[in-house]
């Protein structure tokens, strides 16, 4: 039988209404998210290694960029065994690239200062042999012709005459030679001495222009040349006897005064008019009549 005294000290709660809200679970809250890892430069320094070992192999071989490359190369070792302590593939290769650039630096850097220095001095040398006087150089001995005995005879007979001053043509060294009141050689000797002579004409009929100006004749340019060209005179030819009247620097005014004077002093006797006409005449002395007339008074006419 149940107990009463429990039932009714216990009276039985009346239960409440159902609600009609939903109560909703309670969620789990999202758990944080870990905090990101930052990876170390192992790569990084292995890549730039690798690089500038490269470069620096070029700037090692490169003329003028030597000491560059040397300077990349220890960069690179630099940055190799750091990248070498930490494990990394790509620093074991740029530590030997940057290796070979740092010895192949001091190798060219050595050679192209070498190469500089031997320049220098060349280049100096040059320079001073430049700078200084040549030495000149000996005469050489002339070579003596082969010739007869009477040739070579010639030859020593046609020198002396043309370096006694009178100044000789051909014409008249060849006369000279071969007359008998001369040298009395052969024709054919003295020809052959005359072609071995080596006589510079200009400079013979020039020599011979300034004697016939210097004996107190008084020649003018036209009567200068048609003595110089005449066969009973120099027998040098038309152009030898211009290029001796054109070098001569006569003053053909003093020429025609020492004419002038000469006429006078032989006792003819002239006035002034003859005197001039004789001056300026094709026949006579040739000088112009501007040259005639300045003779003249000069003269005291």
């Amino acid at each position: 039988m149940p107990d009463a005294t429990a039932s009714s000290d216990n009276p039985t709660t009346p239960a409440s209404p159902p609600s009609s809200e939903t109560v909703a679970p309670a969620q789990t809250p999202a758990p944080a998210p870990a905090p990101a890892v930052q990876k170390k430069p192992l790569a990084a320094l292995g890549l730039w290694a690798l690089v500038l070992g490269i470069l620096g192999i070029v700037f090692a071989v490169i003329p003028g960029t030597s000491g560059f490359g040397i300077f990349v190369a220890i960069v690179v070792l630099i940055l190799g065994g750091i990248g070498l302590s930490r494990k990394g593939s790509r620093a074991r290769a740029g530590l030997v690239l940057g290796a070979i650039g740092l010895i192949l630096g001091i190798i060219f850097l050595n050679a192209y200062a070498g190469g500089a220095s031997k320049s220098s001095e060349t280049a100096s040398d040059t320079s001073k042999s430049a700078g200084s006087p040549a030495k000149p150089a000996a005469p050489a001995k002339p070579a003596v012709p082969a010739g007869t005995a009477a040739e070579l005879q010639a030859l020593a007979a046609a020198k002396s005459y043309l370096q006694d001053g009178q100044g000789f043509s051909e014409a008249g060294l060849l006369g000279q030679l071969t007359s008998s009141y001369g040298s009395g050689f052969a024709q054919a000797d003295a020809q052959w001495a005359i072609d071995h002579s080596g006589a510079d004409w200009n400079a013979q009929a020039l020599m011979s222009a300034k004697g016939y100006l210097a004996d107190g004749q008084g020649f003018s340019l036209a009567g200068l040349t048609a003595q110089l060209s005449s066969p009973n005179g120099g027998q040098f030819t038309a152009a030898q006897a211009a290029y001796a009247v054109s070098n001569s620097g006569a003053d053909w005014n003093a020429q025609a005064v020492i004419a002038a004077k000469g006429y006078l002093a032989d006792g003819q006797g002239f006035s002034r008019q003859g005197l001039i006409e004789q001056l300026s005449s094709p026949y006579g002395s040739q000088f112009t009549v501007a040259q005639a007339e300045y003779a003249a008074t000069q003269a005291g006419l």
